[in-house]
């Protein structure tokens, strides 16, 4: 089985971004994708630049500010110019018409912001376009204008036109309370071969790996959790797993 290990958030927070090199340069990380418009984005950007890991975009309108003018993006943000988070999203979309509330104008001139926001940091296109935490049709048609536009693909189109696998239980639920994240046992899913695709060609594992700081708790649910799934795909235990079942470790570059 080829095996992708994705870890989304990559410049969230500085402690995330750290986190998540410490899965890159132990060689179980194959893919991030970078939040470009986060004050720690260019604190990332630098810190990946030495690896040669697979870096993509995460297109994120549920935490801090816009690439974009907030002005021009009247269905996102809220009055002090920071995004909605996750939850008001949702909520303004009961009331929209179609259950989606985004402005497809606004969607397209903030996707771009953020993919030439990345290739500022970068000095490159992303590798592949990712959707982080929220979205809508409105913001998927707006994802696959740009990914032709630049010609970077979307990670749900590679997942597809692949036939990509995935574990068949997964411990990153919704609601996440701290209490549910201290109990969960992200090691237990990933070597139970009750939960692993073992008949698939590829398959992918989505963690959210990183260390934790105080600045996460305002932009994310998913805190405690992600020194969690750090530690087991760093694992001995794990690797061994890997090792044992065959798996061969690699990229959406591989799928291109």
């Amino acid at each position: 089985m080829k095996l992708i290990i994705q870890s989304d958030d990559f410049g969230i927070t500085e402690a995330v971004s750290c986190g998540i090199i410490k899965g890159i340069r132990e060689g179980m990380i194959t893919c991030t994708g970078l939040f470009s418009n986060m004050p720690a984005s260019a604190f990332a950007a630098e810190l990946v630049r030495p690896y040669d890991v697979c870096l993509g975009q995460d297109i994120n309108i549920v935490a801090g500010r816009p690439c974009a003018d907030p002005a021009r993006l009247t269905s996102m943000v809220q009055p002090d110019g920071t995004f909605f988070n996750a939850g008001m999203h949702r909520r303004l979309d009961e009331t929209a018409e179609n259950n989606d509330h985004l402005i497809y104008e606004e969607c397209l001139l903030e996707v771009e912001a953020q993919i030439e926001r990345f290739i500022e940091l970068t000095g490159k296109k992303p590798e592949y376009l990712h959707g982080h935490s929220y979205g809508t049709p409105t913001l998927g048609r707006a994802m696959h204008e740009m990914s032709v536009k630049y010609e970077v693909p979307i990670t749900f189109d590679l997942y597809e036109r692949h036939h990509v696998a995935f574990w068949k239980e997964n411990w990153q639920k919704k609601p996440f309370s701290v209490e549910d994240q201290m109990a969960a046992d992200p090691l237990y899913y990933l070597t139970n071969e009750v939960y692993a695709p073992l008949d698939a060609e590829i398959a992918l594992v989505g963690t959210h790996c990183g260390f934790v700081d105080e600045e996460l708790f305002h932009f994310s649910s998913y805190t405690l959790v992600r020194n969690k799934d750090l530690a087991a795909i760093t694992s001995q235990t794990f690797k061994d797993w890997i090792a044992a079942h065959n798996c061969e470790l690699i990229s959406f570059r591989d799928l291109k």
